[in-house]
Order: C-alpha cells, then structure tokens, then sequence
C-alpha cells in the first residue's frame, strides 16, 4: 500500500478538485450542465494525479533505496575501520612521495610514535639511516620494473631507542602515465625471527666448532695409535722380563706401572673406535627386543650395586632402521654411566614408545646423584669425564654412533634428583615412505 501512497493521494486531491470546481461552475456560477466537457477535464486532472503520484513514489523509492545504500556504506567502512585498527599488523598508505596519509593504531605499539605526529612525513623518516639507501634502491628497482607488489625487510629505531626488525609488503599503485601514485601495505614485526636466525647460525656455528674438534681427535687418534701401540708393546714386554728377575720391592713398583699401561692401551683402544670407520649394517630392528636384551644382560651387575633395572614399553614392537651391535654399545654405555652414578643403589628406568610427533622415543632415568649445568654443557666433549677412571670418549663415541643414526639425544639432570638421557628415532616405516618417495620423485 505505501508502494502507491503517492498515486492514490493525488488522484483523490484530483476528485476533490473537481468536486469543488464542479460545485463552483454549476451551483455557484450557474452555468449549464456539458457532460462532454466534465469528463474530459475530470480524465485530464485524474491522469495529471496518476501520473504526478507515480513520479512521486518513485523518488520516494529511490530516496529510501539511497539511504539503504548510504547506511550499508557507512556500515561497511565501521566495520572496515574497526578491523584495521585491530589487526595486529601496521596498516598504511602513503602518496607519490612516501607521505604517510593513514595509518592504524598499531603503527603506536611498534614505534611508540602517534599517528598524528606520523602522518604526512616520509616513511623513511622512520628508517634506521645505514639501511635507507639499500631500501631506497629497492624500491627503485621495482617502480622502474613497474612491479604491483615487493616485500623489503628492514631494521628501525622505536621511539624509546629500542632497535627492531620489520617486514614491509608494498603495493605500489601507478597512474595513467605509469607515475607511482602511492602505496598500501602493511608491516609486520619480525625482531623475534630475526633473533632466533642469529641464535640459530651462533648454534650452527658451535657445532661446526665441536664437529672439527672430533675431527681433529679422529686424526689424533689415528696417528697416536700408531706411533704410541708399537713402542707401548716393547716396554710392556721388557718390563715384564725385570719382572720375573726383580726382588719384591721393585715388583711392587712394576705392578704400578703396568696398571698404568693398561690404562694407557684402555685410552688407544677408545681412540681407535673414534677414529677407525666402523663397519655398519643398517636394517630393520625391533628396538623394544635391543632393550630388553641390554636390562637383562647388565641386571646381574646393577644387583651388585643394590640397583634394579626396571623397564616400561609402551608398545612391544618399535621398528627402527639402525645397527644393532652399535645402538647395543650407546645403551650398555649408558646404563653403565647409570649404575656408576648411583653409589647409595636405586631404580634405572627404562622406557620406550612412540611420542606425539610419531617418533620412536627413547629414556634412561636414573636415581643417581645428578650433574651441575657446566658439567651437562661440557657432555660428549672429547676427553671430558667425571670419573677418577674414565678416558671422556664413551659418551663421545655414543654421540657419534646416534648421530649416524640421524638420532636426537637430549639430556636432563638435577644435582641429587637423577639424570634422564632421552633418544628419539625415526620410526622405521617413516623412513621408508621417504625412500618410497625419493625413489618415486628421481623416476
């Protein structure tokens, strides 16, 4: 019904003006009646009401939808702006010159500037000076190429003094002449990336450090095995001629140095295994069986000591793809280290299972009397034992064997609460599916 409001209101005005006129031409005037001439001027003035009421109501509808329209776009850019000044990135657009003219309330949390203080000054003003011509040159480069899009990582001084990192992603806009026009994009914090980048080099840089370090004991090793076991044999074969010839007092003292030459060829045989390439057969093995194997076979020993190996699979069969008589050698190492580090007696607890990011996962807990941060940090370092007895290789060759193992170790330990050593495996049909598709990429 409002749809012909217009329509209906003047073609009644019309009747009522055709009333009045009718009253005042034939009551009023006293003119004849002409029944011809009534109802063309009546059809004339109704037409006119039609015609002006439909007019009407259809500017009364382009008139609503108008607003419709303004209300939805004024909606629209509510919302619009509600987002940008909730993102958690910086949001901007500048003009032809690098001018800022918008900019999010985010701008203020990375910088610590306003943004009525930023708008409308050049974006490199906030650019770390040594890093300006080579952004600069970047930006060239892709408005000459006449490129839409670039992303430059820069570096930026907060208003607090604080150096930071950023990553800009531009959209350069261009006008009819190819001119750039000005830019939108937005900026994203990245200090923390950045950071650990330089963490992670500084830590591949250790390593290639300790690598050349075991590369260098390797090459020692070689050489002192050949040079030291020869006249190490000649000495030990004289002394034991003095031996049978000498009185008890110098016996005595030959049983010294023997003791010691042992120690001696215990060190070279250790050597040997660091630098000597060992013979190795990968193939698929049930770890849970290796395991089991290592308790039973050090239980009589742990018994001695009041120490009971206890162990805790998860699943009973655990496939990786390794050497066998290897991984047994890192175990028993370990245990070993276990047994001794607990002189009152205790629990070593072995586990296994699959973890959450499917790798096989290894531990051995110990009870035992624990290590200090600057002993754990110096762990597998050539020559670096905490016992009276030991040469500071075992633990270096385990390292070895489960790196050629593409194994994880990692260790946790708390002076007087015990030490837990934590090995993680690929599982064995995970490195098979690899293989599969290496195989399936190459053909």
């Amino acid at each position: 019904m409002a749809k012909y409001k217009g329509r209906i209101l003047f073609v009644l005005a019309g009747a009522l003006l055709i009333i009045i006129w009718d009253f005042i031409y034939y009551f009023v005037l006293q003119y004849s009646f002409n029944l011809q001439v009534d109802l063309l001027f009546g059809t004339l003035i109704l037409f006119i009401g039609y015609y002006t009421g439909k007019n009407y109501d259809e500017s009364n509808e382009t008139v609503s939808a108008i607003s419709k329209s303004e209300e939805k776009i004024k909606r629209l850019n509510e919302e619009l702006h509600l987002v940008l000044q909730n993102i958690t990135e910086v949001v901007f657009h500048t003009n032809s010159k690098g001018e800022f003219q918008f900019l999010n309330h985010s701008w203020e949390e990375l910088t610590g500037y306003s943004i009525k203080e930023s708008i409308h000054k050049n974006a490199l003003h906030f650019i770390s000076l040594h890093e300006r011509h080579e952004f600069l040159r970047v930006l060239r480069r892709s408005i000459s190429e006449q490129k839409e899009k670039t992303k430059i990582d820069f570096s930026f001084q907060t208003r607090s003094g604080q150096f930071r990192w950023g990553e800009v992603n531009i959209k350069l806009n261009y006008d009819e002449n190819g001119e750039l026009a000005g830019t939108v994009g937005t900026i994203s914090d990245i200090t923390e990336r950045i950071h650990n980048e330089e963490e992670l080099l500084e830590m591949n840089e250790t390593l290639a450090i300790e690598s050349q370090k075991l590369s260098v004991a390797g090459q020692l090793a070689a050489g002192i095995a050949h040079e030291v076991r020869n006249p190490l044999t000649s000495i030990n074969g004289f002394l034991q001629l003095l031996r049978d010839d000498a009185d008890e007092k110098t016996r005595e003292y030959l049983e010294i140095v023997f003791s010691e030459i042992k120690r001696i060829e215990l060190v070279l045989s250790e050597l040997l295994i660091l630098a000597k390439p060992q013979s190795v057969t990968y193939k698929r093995i049930n770890i849970v069986e290796t395991l089991d194997h290592v308790a039973k076979l050090l239980n009589t020993n742990a018994i001695l000591y009041n120490i009971e190996i206890q162990t805790a699979f998860k699943q009973r069969d655990l496939y990786i793809r390794g050497d066998e008589n290897q991984l047994k050698q890192v175990f028993i190492n370990l245990v070993k280290n276990a047994i001794e580090a607990m002189p009152h007696g205790g629990n070593i607890m072995i586990e296994a299972g699959l973890n959450e990011y499917n790798k096989v996962e290894l531990s051995f807990k110990d009870e035992g009397i624990g290590m200090k941060k600057q002993i754990l940090d110096k762990l597998g370092e050539p020559f670096f034992t905490t016992k009276t007895k030991g040469t500071g290789l075992g633990l270096t060759i385990c390292l070895r064997i489960l790196r050629d193992h593409s194994a994880d170790i990692s260790v946790q330990s708390e002076q007087g609460e015990g030490t837990t050593f934590s090995i993680k495996f690929e599982a064995a049909h995970q490195q098979e599916r690899k293989k599969r598709e290496q195989t399936q990429k190459v053909w």
